[in-house]
């Protein structure tokens, strides 16, 4: 017999996982060579890694939410901590390329604002466009929740549209800015309609009206709030 060093439960040797927890039997020491294999483990395991969930979410995005929803929790790379990861870089990317900046020579108070906060914006974003979006299709039984696990995929494939399209671009020609981040809005809007087309299984026209409803009501609850944070807390200080 052997002891599960999670549960402690006795088990017999021939396991290979503890059946109370599911943890391995063989549990190895902590080192470099154990954090590397691991950190590679976490972003290309071919069944529940990363790069395979952006494979997936590249090709069959609501599919893949609706699979997730329907249960197949193992197959697939946590949406929380996707999403939380692809936050930070952005975060940290918007801070470092000043990306928020039309001219990153002079300051603006607002987009110092959204610089900073950017992190908590794209997570406020998640539970503001589920409500509208479980608002606009509740007839498909989908509870807000679920909603949820729906735009925390579509929040972190975001990131892909975010590197390759307004990063590269707004470094490259910024004095094209406002063409490069409307062109950014309406290539992931594209793909967040098609991703809704396949989870919410509802005509490909009105689902493109419901998520663009969603965007721009996002859009404009956010907006409202950082003016009101703006006027009510910093004007004076500018």
């Amino acid at each position: 017999m052997q002891t599960c060093l999670n549960c402690h439960q006795e088990n017999q040797e021939s396991f290979k996982f503890c059946p109370t927890c599911g943890q391995k039997s063989s549990v190895h020491r902590i080192n470099t060579h154990f954090l590397f294999h691991e950190v590679i483990h976490a972003f290309t395991h071919a069944d529940s890694g990363i790069f395979y969930l952006v494979k997936e979410l590249a090709i069959r995005p609501g599919e893949v939410v609706k699979e997730y929803v329907a249960g197949q929790r193992k197959k697939y790379y946590n949406p929380f901590n996707f999403f939380l990861i692809t936050v930070a870089i952005s975060a940290f990317l918007s801070s470092y390329f000043h990306l928020f900046d039309v001219n990153p020579k002079t300051t603006n108070p607002i987009s110092a604002i959204v610089t900073k906060r950017v992190n908590w914006i794209f997570v406020a974003s998640v539970p503001i466009q589920a409500f509208f979006t479980w608002l606009f299709f509740r007839k498909k039984k989908y509870n807000f929740a679920e909603n949820i696990i729906f735009h925390c995929f579509l929040g972190g494939f975001r990131f892909i549209f975010f590197l390759l399209i307004f990063v590269v671009f707004v470094n490259l020609f910024r004095e094209y800015y406002n063409i490069i981040l409307y062109t950014f809005f309406f290539l992931f809007l594209l793909y967040a309609t098609w991703a809704a087309k396949q989870f919410y299984e509802e005509n490909l026209w009105l689902t493109g009206v419901k998520v663009f409803g969603a965007f721009i009501l996002n859009q404009m609850l956010i907006s409202v709030v950082i003016g009101f944070i703006y006027h009510a807390f910093l004007k004076n200080q500018h």
